[in-house]
Parts: structure tokens; sequence; C-alpha cells
């Protein structure tokens, strides 16, 4: 198994961000891998397990560290300057240049095909990704599949008055202000992020399992074969998979599984996991 840690890699808008390539032998199917909020291959463990398994089974897995990895990050910009970035400081619609990148460098690295995975926040991005851009992929996984509107009104109870904090500082030319107290007990965050993530026309709605609406549009446009798994020690919103085969309707192979006795980074549970992936990949692109 060779690891690569590649650091030569600009979008286009012109940020350098950093990828882990599990190389595998034979330069066939890539898996990469779009991480979720604040995340990195640090705090990712399940992703080295994932990387190695499938690299060795010739199967190449990068792992990109986008524009919202970590709370807070300075990111270096292709003319050598910096540019504040991380989770707080994030605007979704920007995964496509960052997905874009990713795909990229798996076509330079020699893959001819590519399936794209999302752990939590990162399956949003696949799925809007996917719905803005209909790329030439073999599938997608959907690692712990999160509802992120309908769980931050459930577990933010003063979401109205953030919103409007962020609409003025926004209007009042502040969009990188932070808001006054932390989300969710969690992580601060920039007006703009906020404003962007929230508001009640965000294109980050895209897996409505709690207010379960009518037409899931950006969802219902995923006609490749897709696996998605949680662990069963995660929240309720997590669980209702089968809601999500019933909204996958240009999905004609779509899997899903709870994996028991093990929670959001699945500890524990890794090489299943792995194996899990594998599998699933053997079973429907015939290796």
């Amino acid at each position: 198994m060779n690891i690569e840690f590649i650091n030569n890699a600009y979008t286009v808008d012109g940020l350098m961000l950093p990828m882990v390539h599990f190389e595998s032998k034979e330069k066939d199917i890539c898996v990469i891998c779009i991480h979720g909020m604040c995340g990195t291959i640090v705090d990712n463990y399940f992703a080295t397990v994932w990387g190695k398994v499938l690299s060795e089974k010739n199967i190449g897995f990068i792992y990109e560290h986008n524009r919202g990895h970590s709370i807070e990050n300075d990111i270096v910009m292709k003319d050598g300057s910096f540019k504040r970035c991380g989770c707080m400081y994030e605007t979704f619609e920007d995964c496509i240049y960052d997905i874009d990148l990713a795909i990229q460098t798996a076509k330079d690295k020699g893959y001819k095909k590519i399936i794209l995975l999302g752990h939590s926040y990162g399956c949003n991005k696949v799925i809007y990704y996917y719905y803005k851009k209909h790329p030439n992929i073999l599938g997608i996984i959907l690692a712990s599949a999160p509802d992120m509107i309908g769980s931050h009104l459930l577990l933010e109870p003063d979401y109205k008055e953030l919103l409007a904090e962020a609409k003025k500082n926004i209007d009042n030319n502040e969009p990188t202000k932070l808001l006054h107290k932390m989300i969710e007990d969690y992580m601060y965050m920039s007006s703009l992020t906020y404003y962007n993530w929230y508001n009640e026309n965000s294109n980050l709605d895209n897996l409505p399992v709690i207010s379960n609406k009518e037409h899931w549009k950006q969802f219902e446009t995923i006609d490749v074969p897709i696996l998605t798994f949680s662990g069963s020690n995660e929240e309720d919103y997590y669980q209702h998979l089968d809601l999500l085969k019933d909204k996958a309707l240009n999905c004609n192979n779509f899997e899903y599984k709870i994996i028991e006795n093990t929670g959001h980074t699945y500890k524990n549970k890794e090489k299943e996991i792995a194996n899990l992936i594998f599998e699933w990949i053997n079973k429907n692109f015939n290796l």
C-alpha cells in the first residue's frame, strides 16, 4: 500500500486543498471521501481504515480536506497569500469547486471511474454536487446522512434570533462577524455561513427527514446506485434509511444498512464498514 500526501492541487478560485491518497495498483475505481463539518483525516480515523482496506483490494481512495475542514483555518492560495476558511466561514455552494478538484485529481492520478462518498455534512455536499453537475460517476455512498436543517431546528432554541442577527450583520457589510453565541453549544459561526446554511431557501435542506417534505428535488435527481448506512447509536434522524430509499425516485439500486453498536464515527466497526463498501462495489461494478 502506498499513501501519498497531495499538497499541490488548487480549486478554480485558488485554494490549495490537501488530500491523502491511498493508491491502488490498478487505476480503475477511486472512492473520493468528502468529510463532514470541521472534519480532518486525523479526526476521521475510520477513513484511514477504509482507505487502507480498499487500496489493498485495488480500489483507490482519496480523502480531500475541503475548505470547510477544521472549525477555522487559513488556507494557502495559489498566489502565496492566505484565506481565512474553515467550517465557521464556509459557504455551502462552494463545495462544487472542492469536489470538482477532487474528481480532477483522481483522473490526473489515472483513475477511470469515480465513486463519491460523503460522511455526515459531506453527504449533503455530494447530493448538491450531483444535482448541479450530474457528473459521470459510478455511484454514491452516504455515510450517516444528516437532515442538517431539521436537526438544527430541534437543537437550536434561538434559531430565529440568530438568523435575524446574521441577516443584520450581512446587511451592515459584516458577513464575517461571528454570531453572539455558540451554535448548538458546539462552535461559533460567521453571519454569512449561518444565514447561508439556515435561511428558509437554503440549498443545504436536501435531506428533509424530519419535516418529510413531499418532494426532495435534489435527492430525487440521483440516478446512480446508492449505498447508505448509519450507526445504531446515532440520533433517531440518522436511522430513517428506508425513507431515503422511498425518496430516491430515480435510483433503482438503493442499499442501506444500520451498523449495530456504533456511532457517528463508527468506533470498532471501521473494518466491517470498509468490507461493506468493498462488497457493494464488487457486486455492482464487476470488479
